[in-house]
């Protein structure tokens, strides 16, 4: 059986498209400037770091593939490896932390994106 060898690009997106930005009212996400604030304070990340979030902020409170994350963060110029992303993931996790947003681990696959309001209904469940 032939290995399949596509490459996975990101999807361009036309200037105004209402995706090119995440906004719950406290975190936004606004991807085509790499930008990211919680309660209106601008937060710093690596490019990795930034592009899993954007993902993760492109699918709230859906389950991400692990595999699928990776590609988006680093293409094919590296070969997936589970460990690196999960720190990777971790980072992004602790610079969130401080603004009630969650990053939710589905072990063996994948992650989601809980925004803030979710995760106090959840706690208060």
């Amino acid at each position: 059986m032939a290995a399949d060898h596509t490459r996975f690009e990101r999807p361009n997106r036309v200037e105004g498209d209402a995706e090119a930005a995440y906004d719950d009212g406290h975190l936004r996400v606004e991807h085509d400037n790499y930008y990211v604030s919680c309660g209106g304070e601008a937060l710093r990340f690596r490019r990795a770091e930034f592009l899993l979030l954007s993902r993760l902020a492109r699918n709230v409170l859906r389950v991400v593939k692990a595999d699928e994350l990776w590609r988006y963060a680093w293409g094919d110029s590296k070969p997936y490896n589970a460990e690196s992303l999960h720190v990777h993931v971790y980072r992004v996790r602790s610079k969130l932390a401080p603004c009630g947003v969650r990053i939710e681990t589905m072990v063996n696959v994948g992650y989601r994106l809980i925004p803030a309001a979710e995760a106090r209904e959840r706690r208060s469940a």
